[in-house]
């Protein structure tokens, strides 16, 4: 059981990998119309802060959540991460962020350095692989909003933004 556990591992690992490689796509948002949307997966996690993040909790507070799939080793992540830096202070207060690692190896002291290093503002967790299947991300450098009914709004797939995207994205969610 344990091998098995450790396969699938590495062959998430390995998949998300493959998938940094790839060309920057985007994956067409999901805008809100008059079909229902669906619903997010519950999650629950710690950041390294030691602060837990759920679903829950969010709408508990009636805040739309955005959640952001990265890896510490992931190009496309590293030029978000600036931008994210920048923006979350405008918006913590009326929407709740967490940037949740997808490699398992990303441990919480990675992810500990890289924030240090990187001088993050935003809350951001060790890696939970499950938690990006959950969601059926498919890979790293994903943005997914999540309004206060806990439905997806909108998904960016591998996509470095701008700063302005990231507002136009989460007033979006705030309206």
């Amino acid at each position: 059981m344990i091998q098995i556990k450790s396969i699938s591992i590495l062959f998430i690992t390995f998949s998300l990998f493959l998938a940094a490689c790839n060309s920057e796509q985007a994956r067409k948002p999901t805008a809100p119309t008059e079909t229902k949307l669906e619903k997010a997966p519950h999650f629950e996690v710690t950041t390294i802060e030691g602060k837990t993040v759920s679903l829950q909790q969010s709408m508990d507070e009636n805040k739309p959540t955005v959640v952001y799939f990265t890896a510490s080793w992931c190009p496309i992540c590293a030029k978000n991460w600036p931008v994210l830096t920048e923006v979350y202070p405008e918006y913590k207060d009326r929407l709740n962020l967490v940037a949740i690692g997808i490699d398992p190896t990303d441990t919480e002291e990675v992810m500990r350095n890289l924030s240090k290093e990187k001088g993050f503002t935003f809350p951001i967790t060790k890696g939970h692989p499950e938690i990006m299947l959950d969601f059926g991300v498919k890979a790293q450098a994903t943005t997914v909003g999540i309004n206060r009914d806990g439905e997806i709004q909108f998904q960016k797939n591998k996509m470095a933004l701008s700063a302005e995207e990231y507002r136009t994205l989460f007033d979006e969610l705030l309206n």
